[in-house]
């Protein structure tokens, strides 16, 4: 087998490593890099969280703790959330005739807690996952193109096959306070403990087998893990006017306390020649690690319309510098000098709008709808390994996306229930970022990929007064025991 293959053909295979862990770190960081992907409180999720300046269910916790004094105490509420369909799907991935798809139907995160009084004021509890996704992703594949033929003319079969895992979950537990300043005027805080953890890994594998029955074969495997563990500090207000009520929210920017990170790289090349073969190991633990969160703000209105309510809301979220994720040392991929690995994150400005409908039909039903935007932050999207790289391509992917939210509320004696669905989509395209020159070997692929992301959301949810009720009939008895007395 030819011996000239082993640069370009590495660089090859860095390019797919590189652009294949871009894409799965797209989506394993969505929630991150989208604020609105998620949505919390059993009547907010229906009107898609434009409920700044009208929320009344326990999502006030997360959208405007100032509420706090306006809602009815809840002793326990069950979030709206049951199942989801995901279609993730990239098309063209590695050639033209490549496709990789993944579809899952699993369970949602579950936001719980409950609104009680203590000292003469009003408290809520509350645990919620802000964020939850895994995805798990296999291709496997013979082919011949002209590009492997270019590097291989002799080749005769060639199997490719790549695996991706993406491990994201973000659980918050907090307490939140409010207090009524005047009839028209309340003001509410909320403090979240967050605990952090995002993985990933890459495995890739190439086996080409020549005419003369000669077999070469690459493999290269990436992965990384972060830890954070922090505090999220909401800050709410909000005004009755005579004609609709208005709510303002402010998200600090996070307040980091606890980071670690974990980078891993190996590389193997076997049964070329003795002088090109390969193997390089590295494995990097306790890495320094930061994790950011910009400053944002939500102005939201609720306006009755007779016994309906029609609800806007506008949020604006600031950007953020470059900074390093995980700080990795450079690592040894087999070159005469050690190669840097970026693992950076940036920000941008992001505006988003929604509205929500409430629609009265009757003393016991009432019918909600939504709509929200929720676009793309991210500059650099933690480009896990950014190797081979010429710089003259936008291999930038991202998603902003679009949320609709239809369901409806039934009021019964003991609790609310609360059903419904929710759609999610986004899509992006973008173009390979290979390109091989080397020793009058020259590749330039202008393949045309696309990533398309696609939600279902089946909620259900219930509210339960259980335990204001038992605490009301405590007092009263206790009241009824004293004037006996």
């Amino acid at each position: 087998m030819t011996k000239i293959f082993i640069k370009p053909i590495r660089l090859k295979f860095f390019k797919y490593v590189s652009i294949f862990f871009l894409l799965v770190s797209i989506h394993s960081i969505a929630q991150q890099g989208n604020y609105r992907f998620n949505n919390f409180g059993n009547r907010s999720i229906l009107l898609s969280g434009n409920v700044t300046g009208s929320v009344s269910d326990l999502g006030l916790v997360y959208y405007n703790p100032s509420y706090i004094t306006d809602v009815e105490n809840v002793g326990f509420s069950l979030n709206a959330k049951g199942y989801q369909l995901i279609f993730l799907k990239f098309k063209d991935a590695l050639n033209e005739d490549s496709n990789l798809s993944n579809t899952s139907f699993r369970g949602t995160a579950v936001m719980a807690g409950g609104i009680f009084n203590l000292f003469g004021t009003r408290f809520a509890y509350s645990y919620f996952t802000k964020a939850n996704n895994n995805i798990n992703l296999n291709y496997g594949s013979y082919y011949l193109n002209d590009a492997i033929l270019a590097v291989f003319p002799d080749a005769v079969k060639h199997n490719a096959k790549i695996g991706l895992q993406s491990n994201l979950k973000d659980d918050w537990t907090g307490i939140t306070w409010g207090k009524k300043i005047n009839d028209n005027f309340s003001f509410g805080f909320s403090a979240f403990a967050s605990f952090y953890t995002n993985s990933g890994l890459s495995n890739v594998n190439h086996t080409i087998q020549s005419s003369d029955n000669e077999v070469a074969y690459y493999q290269n495997i990436i992965g990384f893990k972060q830890k954070s563990y922090g505090i999220f500090i909401k800050i709410g207000a909000n005004y009755h006017f005579p004609k609709f009520d208005l709510g303002l929210n402010i998200n600090l920017p996070y307040i980091d306390v606890y980071d670690e990170g974990s980078y891993s790289y190996s590389e193997v090349i076997s049964g070329v020649a003795p002088e090109y073969n390969l193997f390089v190991d590295n494995n990097f633990k306790d890495l320094s690690a930061k994790r950011k969160d910009p400053l944002g703000i939500s102005l939201g209105a609720g306006i009755p319309i007779k016994k309906s309510k029609l609800h806007l809301n506008i949020d604006y979220v600031s950007s953020l510098n470059q900074y390093s994720r995980i700080d990795v040392p450079d690592i040894d991929t087999g070159d005469d000098t050690l190669t840097p690995v970026n693992f950076n994150e940036e920000r941008k400005i992001v505006i988003n709008f929604g509205v929500g409908t409430e629609v009265f039909i009757n003393e016991n039903f009432k019918a909600y709808a939504g709509f929200s935007t929720d676009f793309y932050a991210l500059v650099n999207s933690t480009n896990i390994f950014d190797l081979a790289s010429d710089g003259s391509k936008d291999i930038k992917v991202g998603d902003d996306f679009y949320h609709l939210s239809l369901g409806v509320n039934w009021t019964l004696k003991w609790a609310n229930l609360i059903g419904g669905i929710t759609y999610t989509n986004g899509s992006s395209k973008f173009l390979s970022p290979y390109t091989i020159n080397f020793e009058g070997i020259d590749i330039n692929n202008d393949i045309n990929s696309s990533l398309t992301y696609t939600r279902w959301q089946f909620v259900v949810g219930i509210d339960v007064p259980i335990l204001s009720k038992k605490v009301k009939e405590f007092t009263n008895k206790k009241k009824d025991s004293n004037k006996k007395e």
